[in-house]
């Protein structure tokens, strides 16, 4: 632990801490802390820890996480705990990637890191992952040419094409240095017929993604992550001063070296970490499947990744409330979503929001863009059927590759869209940690509010609708000869007032002169 970088945070003013921002990346192999300074729009690193835990060697052939594994990531955060007390949610951002998202048991791991950690954890997918590794490549070194990019972790390895600072093309493979390592180099022996199995193995996942990456094309790779690095070391072990990249005949001359020791206590490089000793064959093993599946000519060695991703989105312009925007911008426009009825939604859901999100304490930023989103998206199913299209809706959001969104809040988007009519999504089966169930059942309601009184869209103009509300009671004041008008939302209102006794909320309609409205 370093102890001067405490006392930094420490003695700095409120004031100043906002020019400080902080990154997470929990990964499979290792945890790595990076600390940085905002001066003039750019970053300047000033501090970086690596917590080396193992999460995936803990991780069984069903996906259960042992209890040994998630004891040694708890107590690499509760040493990091006591470094990052001055920060906080607006400028630390904590993101798991592999091991923790693949972990049927993952509650486990988050109940005992909420203990002693008290930053929210954000689960993110392989595809999210594979973007913020690109803006941690391209913010460093931009490229002019469209470029591919790979980083072979300790669970996944992610590869990424993309132009300047976006990302175009990514892929999440089930290609580990950890999990290849127990499954081909698992007793430490070293045999041609071994890393034979293993770049087999690698080739079939990549098979996955071969005809959409060649056909994008790129005109230079790069890779990043430790695995990568340790490669690029061991080959550029020169009197040289200049690195040179990696090719497939140099790869080639690693593997036959490492077949030479035949096992890994004999391993003797210049440039190994003794760390890295057990995750060198088959890191090797998976980069030399890349090279010959995707036609790999050479490989240049960049050394900011996925935390540096997530740093570069902390500043304020490329934060990833940016990000996640021109995500739901993409899908308004692939889902041929009506613009107008969205934002009639929207302006009604978020005139709702204002007149109750004190009561009901949701006022936290986090609940009025979940709101929004889900608004602006009510009706992306409907382009595919309009037959219960608030389902397509959901399974769409289920399974969309929305960048800039964690798992969590991408599942709670899904759900609201889902619940927008007739049954409302049981809240209960998911486990929610950056979000309240009983908060989000509140949302549904507002949603589903806000769609039923603009059902006949823009033939029928709004009146004033005014809205108080006390824990589970809500009370919501019509005009009399507006609702004696529109029968069809009359009726509709009475059905979801039944409904929503299921929830326990009650749901009362006044009108404008008499109080209780009698329907």
């Amino acid at each position: 632990m370093n102890n001067s970088f405490h006392k930094i945070t420490a003695s700095k003013t409120p004031e100043s801490q906002e020019n400080y921002i902080a990154a997470l990346d929990m990964g499979s192999n290792s945890f790595h802390f990076v600390y940085a300074r905002i001066q003039n729009n750019q970053l300047q690193v000033l501090h970086k820890e690596k917590y080396k835990v193992q999460l995936a060697q803990g991780l069984d052939n069903k996906n259960y996480l042992s209890e040994k594994a998630i004891m040694r990531g708890v107590n690499a955060l509760e040493k990091l705990a006591s470094t990052v007390q001055n920060l906080t949610a607006d400028n630390f951002r904590v993101v798991a990637t592999y091991t923790l998202r693949q972990a049927k048991n993952v509650e486990d791991f988050l109940n005992a890191a909420e203990k002693v950690f008290p930053f929210d954890i954000e689960v993110i997918s392989g595809h999210e992952e594979a973007r913020l590794i690109y803006q941690g490549v391209s913010y460093y070194n931009e490229p002019s040419q469209q470029r591919l990019v790979i980083d072979i972790g300790g669970g996944s390895t992610e590869c990424v094409i993309g132009k300047h600072n976006t990302a175009k093309n990514v892929a999440s493979l089930s290609l580990g240095c950890v999990s290849f390592q127990s499954k081909f180099f698992a007793t430490g022996e070293i045999s041609k017929t071994q890393f034979n199995k293993a770049i087999l193995a690698a080739k079939l996942e990549i098979e996955s993604i071969l005809k959409r990456f060649s056909k994008m094309g790129w005109q230079t790779v790069v890779g990043t992550s430790g695995s990568i690095k340790t490669i690029f070391n061991i080959i550029n072990n020169t009197q040289d001063d200049i690195d040179t990249p990696i090719t497939l005949l140099k790869l080639k001359k690693l593997k036959a070296s490492l077949i030479k020791f035949g096992h890994v206590d004999n391993i003797k490089l210049d440039k190994l970490k003794d760390h890295r000793r057990h995750t060198l064959s088959p890191s090797l093993a998976i980069l030399i499947a890349l090279v010959e599946m995707l036609e790999i000519k050479e490989l240049s060695f960049c050394d900011y990744s996925l935390r540096e991703g997530v740093l570069v989105e902390l500043l304020p312009t490329r934060n990833f409330h940016a990000v996640q925007q021109r995500t739901i911008d993409s899908l308004i426009q692939r889902f041929n979503i009506d613009i107008g009825q969205a934002k009639e939604v929207n302006n009604l859901a978020l005139s709702f929001y204002k007149q109750v999100a004190s009561q009901w304490n949701i006022s936290a930023k986090r609940y009025r863009n979940l709101l929004q989103w889900s608004a602006v998206l009510h009706e992306i199913g409907l382009d595919i059927n309009p037959s219960s299209y608030h389902k397509h809706g959901q399974y769409i959001l289920t399974h969309s590759d929305l960048a800039g969104f964690n798992q969590e809040t991408q599942s709670a988007l899904s759900i609201m869209v889902g619940s927008q009519r007739k049954k409302l999504f049981p809240l209960e089966q998911k486990s929610w940690r950056l979000y309240q169930q009983s908060k989000l059942l509140k949302l549904c309601v507002l949603l589903r509010l806000s769609v039923l009184l603009t059902q006949q869209r823009q033939l029928v103009g709004l009146p004033s609708i005014n809205i108080d509300v006390d824990e589970n009671k809500m009370n919501i004041r019509l005009d009399k000869s507006w609702l004696i008008n529109n029968p069809i939302i009359q009726t509709d209102l009475a059905a979801e007032a039944q409904n929503l006794e299921n929830f326990s909320i009650s749901l009362i309609i006044l009108d404008d002169e008499q109080g209780k409205f009698n329907f």
